[in-house]
């Protein structure tokens, strides 16, 4: 479809059918988005000869008037105020906070997990103190999906926010829900549906939506006003014109908000250095069964959880090709049974198990196993799978695994290690490398260009992504956009304000710090927990305990060592020994040159003699921990 036709095609959509959504066949090209020039023309000088007349008088000169400073422009004006607090350092931890006056509307909570370098820690959640500090100004939560990323530190920030209202489509609602339920939450919460369709007052803020295409049922992008401007938060997006069973993103919808003027637009930036379009669900859906048809043993499928219309398209494809489909992993488990029972699966009653002992019964051409571990996580049922552990599957000759999903940077190496394991067992691997069995639910580069032409805002914000994604977005949007284009880069903790004036990046910097889980634990693990962790890992622990008499500070005897991940002490007894004489030789001279030290710093001294030594020694660092037994 040529770009005018689709320009056309919006514009008679927009006017003749407000109400009913539209999407045209066919990717699109992006269509040119009008912005009107600005009036260059200077008035015509007078004519030269006229300087000689008698009777003419020169012009007189007009004071020129002084651009205002931006700070002038916004002085005394109430704003609206955009402030991320997640996911723009980050794929993952996504949270943003928009405010004018005394109202305060929060898009989003979610969390994102931590990296091999966070040593036991099991996951990230937003630092939402400066939100805390103001929860009688929130209004509400509203949430675009149901991915952890957007939705899993609700739990943990809704007692510290006063529990304002959450808003929510019914799926996301119900992924919202169970999470609640797990900290006994889901009694107090006040949880409201909304639909595309939905116009919310929230204080000062005026709130629509409109549907996009995701990874996850029910995506949804968010419409802002205030009376100091508006913004457009595209949530995570793409466009498919095929979903497995959702409808398509409502183009028309998009365009109308863009005909009354956008001042922000803050748009997904996870895919924004990929050319082109992403490919539809059903042409994923199509390679998935020409495998399964062409599959005669067993064949087990490893997927996302969350990606609830590919496994129900699966499941459907099961039963159409005579296989009974069993479901592996508990939040594969969890999230599919949700969906059903809220009426957003359309595969036969009784097409689909959890895993029990019948996998093994029934004949491999009858069976489908929908797992997780994707990603190759350490616990996942498809790791486990891979190294013999699963308590149900074992791995046969003749089994097809086929990973539907990409790597996420960082995973690579654990993805590998699982795929190796696989064959070693005697089992086939396709990947998404091989076939189309995978396609991402966020937008490449031409899905970009086509929102931003649909919305044509004044100021263009790259979100939700490193900061390598949200500067090549910026760039390539550059491609097209005006030279007039305000392009913003923020970070977390950043302000962008919004006035009647413009639009401008404050001074100010709220704090927007990583709140670290471990375990029960929340946000009391600090950067030296951390660090002593790596300390503890790559050089291990030595203790030293020592005996001395209370009034004299002697040593009853020589000092004894402990060792773990450090060297094994029965195997390094000369290290031990000297290690033994520089802590003992420490300790006396210490202790002789200030008998009243403070036990504290006789540690300290002690840890700063014995690692010198250590470090000159072999090279390395460990944890000292002296232990100072009086008697």
């Amino acid at each position: 479809m040529s770009i005018n036709k689709l320009t056309n095609w919006i514009k008679s959509n927009i006017e003749s059918k407000p109400n009913t959504p539209t999407t045209p066949p066919s990717h699109p090209t992006h269509p040119t988005p009008h912005h009107p020039q600005p009036n260059n023309s200077n008035p015509r000088p007078p004519h030269p000869h006229n300087a000689h007349r008698p009777n003419h008088k020169p012009p007189v000169r007009q004071a020129q008037p002084q651009p205002k400073r931006e700070e002038d422009l916004f002085k005394g004006e109430k704003k609206m105020r955009i402030i991320p607090l997640g996911g723009l350092e980050e794929v993952g931890k996504n949270i943003m906070a928009i405010e004018y006056g005394n109202d305060i509307i929060i898009i989003d909570c979610g969390m994102s997990f931590a990296g091999p370098e966070m040593m036991g820690v099991d996951y990230i959640v937003p630092d939402v103190t400066y939100l805390a500090q103001r929860k009688h100004d929130i209004r509400g939560i509203i949430f675009t999906h149901g991915h952890l990323d957007h939705i899993g530190a609700i739990q943990y920030a809704l007692p510290k926010l006063g529990n304002p209202p959450l808003f929510a489509t019914k799926l996301t609602a119900g992924l919202i829900n169970e999470r609640l339920k797990e900290f006994g939450l889901d009694k107090t919460a006040k949880l409201h549906l909304f639909t595309e369709d939905s116009k919310l007052k929230l204080g000062a803020f005026e709130v629509e939506f409109f549907r996009v295409n995701h990874s996850i049922p029910e995506g949804m992008g968010v419409y802002i006003k205030s009376p100091a401007g508006s913004a457009v938060h595209t949530g995570d997006f793409k466009f498919d014109y095929q979903p497995a069973i959702d409808k398509p993103a409502n183009l028309q919808r998009i365009a109308e908000f863009g005909r009354r003027g956008v001042d922000v637009l803050l748009i997904d930036s996870t895919n924004a250095l990929k050319p082109g379009f992403c490919i539809s669900e059903q042409k994923v859906a199509d390679q998935i069964e020409a495998i399964i048809a062409n599959t005669k043993g067993r064949l087990i499928i490893s997927s996302f959880s969350s990606l609830i219309g590919r496994i129900n398209q699966i499941c459907n494809l099961g039963a159409k090709y005579n296989r009974k489909v069993f479901l592996s992993g508990r939040s594969m488990v969890n999230n599919m049974e949700l969906a059903e029972r809220l009426g957003y699966t359309t595969y036969p009653k009784g097409a689909v198990k959890k895993i029990n002992p019948q996998v093994n019964s029934l004949p491999p051409s009858q069976v489908i196993i929908v797992t997780t571990g994707a990603q190759g996580e350490t616990m996942s049922a498809l790791t486990r799978i891979s190294i013999g552990a699963h308590a149900q599957i074992k791995i046969r000759e003749g089994d097809t695994v086929m990973i539907s999903a990409s790597p996420i940077p960082g995973n690579e190496l654990a993805i590998v290690n699982v795929i190796n394991n696989l064959y070693a067992l005697g089992a086939k691997v396709i990947t998404n490398g091989q076939m189309d069995i995978h396609t991402s639910g966020h937008a490449q580069q031409e899905e970009l260009k086509l929102m931003y032409s649909l919305v044509n805002p004044r100021c263009y914000v790259p979100i939700h992504g490193e900061v390598f994604m949200r500067m090549g977005h910026a760039e390539m949007i550059k491609e097209i956009a005006p030279p007039s284009l305000h392009i913003t880069i923020l970070e977390n903790g950043d302000v962008l304000e919004i006035g009647k004036q413009g639009v401008r990046k404050s001074k100010q910097k709220i704090p927007a710090n990583d709140i670290l889980v471990d375990g029960l634990g929340f946000g009391d693990i600090g950067s030296k927990v951390i660090q002593e962790r790596k300390i503890m890992s790559q050089d291990g622990i030595l203790m030293i305990l020592f005996r001395a008499y209370t009034d004299t500070k002697r040593l009853v005897g020589e000092p004894d060592i402990i060792s773990r991940g450090f060297v094994y002490v029965k195997e390094s007894r000369a290290i031990a020994e000297e290690t033994k004489q520089i802590a003992q030789k420490a300790f006396e001279t210490i202790t002789q040159q200030n008998r009243n030290i403070e036990l504290k710093d006789l540690k300290e001294e002690i840890s700063r003699h014995v690692n010198r030594f250590i470090r000159k020694r072999l090279g390395r660092e460990p944890m000292i921990i002296p232990i100072v037994m009086y008697i």
